[in-house]
């Protein structure tokens, strides 16, 4: 079980860090060509997946607190 969390937790801390820099890259792009398309776009096609992304990584993170067995104000 530990294993595994971790692993997924990698994975989709992977996931969603490297999509963010995507999404953020082409928005940097759309703003440099003045695409307001390119930037509104890259919301659209990229937000979601990003978003649910994040979010199972932190609820892993979560259930890692317990797999693992972590106490509060540990270092």
């Amino acid at each position: 079980m530990r294993r595994l969390t971790m692993v997924l937790f990698k994975i989709g801390l992977v996931l969603f860090l490297a999509l963010g820099v995507v999404l953020v890259l082409a928005q940097a792009a759309g703003l440099i060509a003045g695409s307001p398309g390119l930037v509104s776009g890259a919301v659209a096609a990229l937000g979601l997946p990003m978003t649910v992304a994040a979010g199972v990584t932190g609820l892993l993170g979560f259930v890692m607190s317990y797999v693992y067995r972590w106490k509060t104000g540990e270092d």
